[in-house]
């Protein structure tokens, strides 16, 4: 008897109510889906030649640190603009925990462990008190009572 181990990834859209999900082989994002990363909003320098011994070690080190608290949103083809406004922004600048803000310019927190959980709850609390979708009004010819 052999024994076969089988990983499948499931994307799951992480905009408001959407239901959407697929299933991969891969950890690669599939076609079509938007992956939203909190650390996009960093700029890193190039990293230093390998010949410079030590100082690519700290370059390398640096990233790493700054990208503690680092989580990723996937949008399916459905809702790629469903984040706009509110895009997630973590970084570290080497304290116990990570600071999280978010591109409405709200600042969540300088230092917390539970970068992703913070931000999940602002962009539900942006959500809701986002004005409900204005309702189109009567066209012309159309008789309103």
């Amino acid at each position: 008897m052999t024994t076969e181990v089988l990983h499948t990834y499931r994307f799951r859209c992480d905009a408001a109510q959407c239901t959407v999900s697929v299933l991969s082989e891969t950890t690669d994002v599939p076609a079509r889906w938007t992956e939203i990363d909190s650390i996009a909003h960093q700029s890193h320098p190039p990293l230093p030649s390998a010949k410079s011994g030590r100082t690519l070690l700290r370059a390398l080190d640096t990233r790493s640190l700054r990208s503690h608290g680092r989580f990723r949103l996937h949008l399916c083809p459905d809702h790629p603009d469903a984040l706009a406004g509110h895009l997630p922004q973590t970084d570290n600048a080497g304290g116990q925990g990570a600071s999280v803000a978010c591109s409405c310019g709200a600042r969540l927190a300088w230092s917390t462990q539970d970068t992703k959980a913070l931000w999940v709850q602002h962009r539900i609390e942006a959500f809701l008190a986002e004005p409900a979708q204005e309702q189109t009004s009567p066209s012309k010819g159309d008789q309103v009572t």
